[in-house]
């Protein structure tokens, strides 16, 4: 519900603030830009992903250490060559090297230590590996990137739909100190509507609160052509978690069935500031003075 006074430090939690998009049905409004640019949240973005990335590859500093070796090898070598020329030839064989023919000797010491086929050597190999990652579909944006893919012996990712499908399943399910997995979870239902004696209703019963709560506390909806279908292919409107929950609730009883036997009364969605989604349920089937109390 959106209000005039701010709700929220973080302005994009806030209810006063009208993101892109926003619109206003009746009346009129006066809204004040707050961030425009780079300082949106769009424009922190496409900032992130445009800077430069300063940082050097492992093969990169493994050169630069390299480099900075053979540098300090050479200096030295140059510089022993001169105080031989200085403390003896320079004295005894006066006329055997000049200054212009010191400088030229150092020179060539100098270059004769440069590894020249160095940069046709590594980018060689680097194209040869990025061929066979190629092979494998692994594309690669750069050269300097196919030694550090090499390099990495595990890779960590997220639970995104970057680089994955976007669609969560519920494996395990832990209620009442014991745990689940989603065909015991299913199984203990179908004993639990099918058994009369109230007591071996005690462990199924709290699988059938784990299906009240994932059906109520969702804010995901079935899309209403694809309830034909098997519940893994039915189209759920919401996110992948509420998605996730929203199939188990199906599996273990009807999720429709259920809403209808309950009303909403009130409600507080998931945000990242709390972390949590609240709802408060009554039965639907309840009078005006019951609902109200």
């Amino acid at each position: 519900m959106a209000t005039l006074d701010a709700t929220e430090d973080n302005y994009l939690e806030t209810n006063n603030i009208g993101l892109q998009g926003t619109h206003c049905i009746s009346g009129t409004i006066l809204g004040i830009c707050v961030a425009t640019a780079d300082n949106t949240i769009f424009g922190r973005i496409a900032k992130l992903t445009s800077d430069p990335k300063t940082g050097m590859t492992p093969l990169q500093k493994e050169i630069l250490r390299f480099v900075l070796i053979i540098s300090v090898f050479i200096t030295c070598v140059v510089i022993l060559i001169i105080i031989l020329w200085a403390a003896w030839l320079r004295k005894d064989h006066p006329e055997w090297i000049n200054v212009p023919l010191l400088i030229v000797s150092c020179v060539s010491a100098a270059v004769a230590f440069i590894p020249e086929g160095l940069p046709i050597a590594l980018t060689t190999s680097l194209t040869i590996v990025a061929n066979i990652m190629r092979k494998n579909k692994i594309l690669c944006k750069s050269l300097k990137t196919v030694e550090t893919l090499g390099a990495v012996s595990v890779i960590c990712s997220d639970k995104t739909g970057t680089l994955t499908k976007n669609k969560m399943v519920v494996t395990d399910i832990y209620a009442g100190g014991e745990e689940y997995t989603a065909d015991e979870a299913r199984d203990k239902m179908a004993v639990f509507r099918s058994e009369k004696d109230s007591t071996a209703l005690a462990v199924p019963n709290i699988i059938d609160q784990v299906r009240i709560l994932g059906g109520l506390c969702n804010s995901g909806e079935f899309d209403a052509a694809t309830m034909d279908l098997p519940i893994s292919d039915r189209k759920i409107n919401g996110d992948a978690t509420d998605q996730a929950i929203l199939r188990l609730s199906e599996a273990l009883g009807s999720v429709t069935q259920l809403r209808r036997d309950w009303k909403k009364v009130f409600e507080i969605a998931f945000n990242s500031k709390n972390k949590f989604m609240i709802r408060i349920m009554t039965p639907a089937n309840q009078g005006a003075t019951s609902n109200n109390a």
